[in-house]
Parts: structure tokens; sequence; C-alpha cells
């Protein structure tokens, strides 16, 4: 029940009760129109067809419509006479007999009354069939029971008598009184609709009325309800202004971050490019640096000048996996992780040598998430740094992570992590806030304008959202979620070990001359024999012509692209032709997601990114190498 403005009750069950009382006083009503109209088209069709189809068949049909009309006509005269009906199912029933009755008597016209010979008596039987539908149509409307009774076999005798003809033009007469009735159908139901919704308003609004009528005899207390519903009214007006505007800032929102995905992507196809030269150029500067230091050990001043030319090779990295982040080989390596321990590493970074406090807040039960922990730490970095630099004069930081489901009632669950990061500082505007995810855009001098923009690639990338609310001087929120995982980290191992070096023989791909000496220098220098290719082909020559001799190669590094030559992944697929048991590692600055993240799916068993270090080629060298104990020594 619900309150009118009056305070009278409504009782909206009752609605439905009085729906059909109604419609079926409607169905009634218009019964003796229809039984007239149904004896004067049946007399009409039974004269004009006398003659051409046999008499007693036209008798037999005429005989039977009359006596349905007998039939619906008296049911009518008994409905009308009752005073009251407590039996509505029951009248409904009759009626849809009835009915249904009457229309397969015209359904049977179009088979019995269909003269083969005689083209003008076709089209008026097509013609009467036609208008009975229709008239029915608008007559039957305010059941469905009613009109699919009469309307289906009415519409189906002649389409069917048509189609037995076989020849183009009954057929297609026959598909057209098929679409005839299946339009009248269709436009039967919109108006039975019409109807029961013109009716239920109806009844709805006689009854307001009636209870506006009894509320006017009311006193002092009548007022003060229908105050109560006009307020009632007002907050449930207001409610709905607020949730328009919610959802128009929301698909402002939406628009601004597909904006956003856009200018990513175009960004990305200018980084990818440029990273991938510059990790070649800067494997080439880093790999000599190195080279030069382990020949210049006994020289402080040159390891001195050594060690900040690797210091700007560390912080040239770093720009460059920014600009990665943003193109398709920026995609990140996952592995599942503990977001609590990434939390934490992060605070502690960001608590060194800064008088703001954070308070940090991890759920005891907080979930795993499969993603790339350099890159959500780098994220968590930037927010961290950005909080920090907002309150120069000291404050504090909250930091929360928890357990969300986003599920929205559907029955696949949808786990995320959300980590909060909250600052009290001088906060951002709005206009600031619009822009704050932009590649290059900075308020800060002398900033980059990355930090935010990579952190806003990478979250997208891990398919987790990143949100950010703030207003001056209220201070900022950033909200990541990311997509949860149920599965236990691998425990971490120690890295600390020192280069390690070998005797086994190696083949190196690249396209870069300055690599294939550098590559050579380095690993020769660890102990290894190094044979080098410039491109793809050319080792797998090589590679042919070592096993003929009886020599072979222990590993082979292949570069993932060449360009106007064979690259690794197609280098990769013929060596293994050629050798099932091959070891191939994959090295590049700038690859497709899928070949990094996944690259024993493609036939390798390792990856090194450039620009990489001695240290680290050592060790991915050694344990690709003794991976198979049973490898033949050289």
């Amino acid at each position: 029940m619900r309150p009118t403005p009056s305070g009278v009750l409504v009782k909206r069950d009752s609605v439905k009760e009085q729906i059909l009382p109604a419609q079926l006083r409607l169905l009634y009503a218009n019964t003796n129109l229809g039984v007239g109209v149904n004896v004067l088209a049946a007399t009409v069709l039974g004269a004009l067809q006398w003659g051409i189809i046999s008499r007693p068949v036209i008798i037999g049909w005429w005989l039977y419509l009359g006596l349905v009309s007998i039939v619906r006509y008296l049911i009518a005269r008994r409905w009308h006479a009752l005073p009251t009906r407590s039996d509505v199912s029951g009248w409904r029933t009759a009626f849809t007999v009835c009915i249904g009755l009457a229309g397969a008597g015209w359904g049977a016209a179009g088979v019995l009354l269909y003269p083969a010979a005689h083209l003008t008596n076709q089209v008026f039987l097509v013609f009467v069939l036609g208008g009975m539908m229709l008239g029915a149509s608008s007559l039957l409307a305010p059941r469905p029971e009613a009109f699919l009774a009469f309307l289906i076999p009415a519409g189906l005798g002649p389409a069917i008598r048509l189609f037995l003809e076989g020849d183009k033009t009954h057929l297609a007469m026959g598909l057209l009184a098929l679409v005839f009735t299946l339009a009248i159908l269709i436009t039967t139901g919109r108006i039975y609709r019409m109807v029961e919704t013109s009716l239920r308003l109806q009844i709805e609004n006689r009854d307001l009325v009636e209870g506006l009528r009894s509320a006017n005899q009311q006193t002092a207390a009548s007022n003060q309800a229908l105050e109560l519903r006009v307020q009632e009214r007002t907050a449930e007006l207001h409610h709905s202004a607020e949730q328009l505007r919610a959802e128009i800032a929301h698909r402002e929102q939406a628009e601004e971050e597909l904006l956003r995905a856009r200018k990513l992507e175009s960004l990305g196809v200018l980084a990818g490019g440029i990273a991938h030269d510059f990790n070649n150029f800067l494997t080439v500067v880093q790999g000599n640096i190195e080279v030069a230091k382990a020949q210049l050990k006994e020289q402080e001043t040159a390891q001195e000048f050594l060690d900040q030319a690797a210091g700007a090779c560390r912080r040239a990295k770093f720009l460059s996996s920014q600009l990665l982040t943003f193109a398709k080989g920026g995609a990140p390596v996952r592995r599942v992780v503990s977001i609590a321990e990434l939390v934490t590493d992060a605070v502690q970074l960001a608590r060194t040598g800064s008088p703001v406090g954070i308070e940090v807040t991890i759920a005891e039960d907080l979930w795993s998430a499969e993603v790339d922990p350099g890159q959500i730490g780098q994220v968590l970095h930037n927010i961290l740094l950005n909080a920090r630099q907002a309150m120069p004069g000291g404050g504090s930081i909250e930091v929360r992570a928890e357990n969300v489901d986003l599920q929205d009632g559907s029955e696949e669950a949808d786990r995320r992590v959300r980590i909060s990061i909250r600052d009290y500082g001088r906060g951002i505007s709005a206009e600031v806030l619009r822009r704050i995810f932009d590649p290059y855009f900075t308020t800060k001098p002398g900033g980059a304008g990355l930090g935010l923009a990579t952190a806003y690639a990478i979250v997208y990338k891990h398919g987790g959202h990143i949100a950010v609310e703030s207003a001056p001087e209220t201070g900022t929120v950033f909200t990541v979620d990311l997509p949860a995982s149920l599965e236990t980290p691998l425990a971490e191992t120690s890295t600390a070990t020192p280069i390690q070096i070998g005797t086994e023989r190696l083949l190196v791909m690249d396209d870069e001359e300055s690599l294939r000496i550098l590559f050579k220098a380095v690993l020769s220098q660890l102990g290894y024999f190094v044979q080098t290719a410039g491109e793809g082909a050319e080792a797998v020559a090589l590679y042919q012509a070592a096993r003929a001799a009886g020599v072979g190669f222990d590993a082979v590094l292949l570069d993932l692209t060449v360009i106007g030559g064979m690259g690794g992944m197609e280098a990769a697929t013929r060596l293994k032709q050629l050798d099932p048991s091959a070891k191939l590692i994959v090295s590049s600055g700038y690859s497709d997601a899928p070949v990094m993240s996944h690259f024993s799916d493609y036939g390798f068993d390792a990856v090194i990114l450039k620009p990489w270090t001695v240290k680290e080629i050592s060790d991915v060298l050694r344990r690709v190498l003794v991976e198979d104990p049973v490898r033949k020594s050289r």
C-alpha cells in the first residue's frame, strides 16, 4: 500500500484485481457489435459465393457461424444481467472459447469458400477476412487470449489455402497473408498494452479521486497528510535530480577517460619507437662502461667517472621504462605478489628523509594480485611522492589497503584490491584535476609531467582503475583498484650472488653491430666462446653448420626486432625445428607483451631486457645453462 496526497491508502494489488473485470467489460460490451458484424459478413460472403462454392458447404459454414454468434450473444446477455460476477476467470474462459470458435469459422472460410477459378471472388474473400481480422483486433484487444484465439486461426486458414495452390502468385499471396496476420498480432498486442495502461491509470485515478473526496471531509489531519506527501514527492524529485547529476558526471568522467586512453595510445606509438632505439644505444653505453670499469680497476679517478656515467645510465633506463609504459611493449610482466608487501615497501621508501608522517592500514585478509611488482611499485611511489610534495611543511598521509567486491549483483565475482592514499595538503583545482593524468602536463617547476600519466597507463594495462578526488584546501585522495587473485604468492629468493662465469659456446643475433661487438666483449670476458650474426637467417645457418661440425651451441641469444631481416620469433621457430632441445633467450628493448610476459609459450627459455647489466646477463645465462643437467660439456 502507498499513501496518497490525502493520506488515503490505495491497494496496489487491488488495481491488478480490478483490471481483468474491466477488460472483460470492454469485451462483453462489444459482443453485440461483433456478433452483428459476424452474421452480416457471413451472409454477404455466403451470398457472393453462392453458385460458385458447393451450397451445402456454404449453408453448413453459415449455420456454424450463426450458432456460435447466438451462443456469444446469450452469454453476453447473461453477463449484463448479473449484478455481480464472482467467477471472473470462468467468464474469461467462456468468452475465449466462443471467440476461438468464431476465429476457427472464419479461418475455415479461407479454405472452404475459396473459389479457385474466380479471381474476383478470391479477392473479395481475402478482403472480407482481412476486414474481419482488422475489426476483431480493435474489439478484442483488451485481452491477449481473446485476440490470439481469433486472429491466429482466422489468419492461418487463408494463408495455408493460398500456399496449397503452389504457383508463385498464390505463394506470394500466402506469404503476404502471414505477414499481414503477424502485423495485426503485433499491432493488437500494442493496443492491448495501451488499453491495460489506460485501465490501470483509470482505476488508480478513480481510487485517488475517491480518496481525495473522502479526504476533503477530514480536518487538519488531512491537510497535514497532504503536506507530508508533497514533501515526500519533493524529496523524490530532489533524489532523482541528484541521480541525474551523478549520471551526467559519470558519463563526463567516462568520456574523459576514453579521451585520455586515446592520447596514451597515440603517445605509445611514438614512445615505443623511441624507447626501442634508445635502449639499444643505452645498452651499448652501459655495457661498455662495465667493460671499462673491469679493465680500469686500479685507477680510482677513472672508476669515479665511470660510476657517474653508470648512474646516468640507470636514470636513463628509468626514463626509458616510463616511455615504454605508454607503448605496447610496456605491458606488465605479471606474477602473483602480496599487495600488502608492495604497499609496505612503497611506504618505507616514501618515509625516507621526509617530515610527513604516513599512517598505514592494511586488511588482515588482504588478497594478493597478479601484477608486475616493479610497475605497481612505481605507481605507489609516484602517488606517495605527490602526496609528500602537497604538504611541504609536514602533515600526515593515510594509506589504506582493503578488499572490495564490485560484482554489483551479478553472479560472477569481481574481486578487487583497493589501495587509497589520502593527503591533507593544498588540494587540486577542478581545472587541473581534469588534466592530471595527461602526459607531459605538470604544475611543478621542472616537472616532466610523466609520473601520474605513467601511473594511469600502468593501472590501465593491469585491467584496474585509478581515480582521484580533490578540492582546494581539503586534500586529495587517490584510489587504485587492481584485479585480485586468490593464489598464494611465491616466496622471494635472494639475488645477492656474484657474477657467474662459464665456458659454453654461445650464438648472439642482433642487427646492431655495436651491440654484437659489446655482446662478444662482455661474454668473452665471462669465459664464453661467442659467435655473432646480424639477423635470424644468418643465425640459423651458423647453428646448422655448427651442429653438422659436431660442436653446436649451448645457448642462442636472439634480438626480437630486426629491421629488414628475420627477427627473433621466426628464428626461434626454425631453430626449434632444427634442434628441439635448443636453449633460446630473447633480448629486446621493445617487444609485444605476450612474448615478454609468457616467453616460454613462444619457445624461449628466458628473456633479457635492454639495457642490461653484466650481472643480469650472467645470471640469466647460468640459469638457462644449468637447467639441463645432462647438457653436453664443451
